[in-house]
C-alpha cells in the first residue's frame, strides 16, 4: 500500500510539473506576442514620423524661399549638395544655387507656396530618404519677356515635380541631391492676373 501511495504521489508531482511548465510557456508566449504587436505599433508610429520630418525639411526649405531667407534656405541643403543645372549638361553645388538665388529673386517675386507630397521611401533606418512631390508656387515676374511666355510684371502660377535625395545629419534632414522636372504637369505656366 506504501508503493501505491508513492507512485500516486509521484504522478501527481509528474502532472503538477507539466502543468507549471504548460502555465510558464503559454504566459511567456502571449506576452511576447503583446510585445511584438507593441514593437510594430512603435515601428509604424516612428515610420510615420520620419516621413513627417523630411516632409517638414522640405516644406521649410519652400517656405524659406518664398519668405526670402537665404541663410535658411540653404541650411536645408547638404555641404554636398548637388543637381543636375537647369538647361545644361553639367551639375550645379551649393555655390551655384546661391546664384541661381540671386538672379531669381531679381526676377521673381514669390507670392504663394504649395508642397503636395506624392511619395516617400525612407531608407538606411530612417538615415536616408527619397521624397517624391510637386510643388506649386505663384509669382510676378519682374524679368525681361521671355519667348515662353513671361512677361514683366505679371503674375504666374506653376507646378513643377521634384525628387528629394535626402539625409538625416545632426538630427537634421537636408537634401544632398534631386531632380526638378521642368516639363510641368499643367504643361505651362498658366498667367492668373489680366
Amino acid at each position: 500500500m506504501a508503493y501505491t501511495v508513492v507512485a500516486h504521489k509521484n504522478r501527481n508531482m509528474k502532472y503538477l510539473f507539466y502543468f507549471v511548465i504548460i502555465w510558464i510557456v503559454l504566459v511567456y508566449s502571449c506576452n511576447e506576442t503583446k510585445k511584438t504587436s507593441d514593437n510594430i505599433n512603435i515601428q509604424e508610429l516612428s515610420q510615420e514620423q520620419v516621413e513627417q520630418e523630411v516632409w517638414d525639411a522640405i516644406k521649410g526649405r519652400f517656405i524659406s524661399w518664398k519668405d526670402n531667407d537665404f541663410e535658411t534656405y540653404m541650411a536645408y541643403h547638404h555641404p554636398d549638395w548637388k543637381k543636375w543645372e537647369t538647361r545644361k549638361n553639367e551639375l550645379t553645388t551649393k555655390e551655384g544655387m546661391a546664384k541661381f538665388w540671386e538672379i531669381m529673386k531679381a526676377e521673381e517675386e514669390c507670392l504663394e507656396m504649395e508642397v503636395t507630397p506624392i511619395e516617400i521611401e525612407i531608407l538606411d533606418s530612417g538615415k536616408s530618404a527619397i521624397a517624391h512631390y510637386t510643388h506649386t508656387e505663384t509669382f510676378t515676374y519682374y524679368g525681361e519677356d521671355t519667348p515662353d511666355g513671361l512677361t514683366k510684371g505679371n503674375t504666374f502660377r506653376g507646378t513643377l515635380r521634384w525628387s528629394d535625395f535626402m539625409v538625416k545629419e545632426n538630427g537634421k534632414w537636408l537634401v544632398i541631391g534631386g531632380h526638378r522636372d521642368m516639363s510641368m504637369p499643367e504643361g505651362k505656366l498658366v498667367q492668373v492676373n489680366d
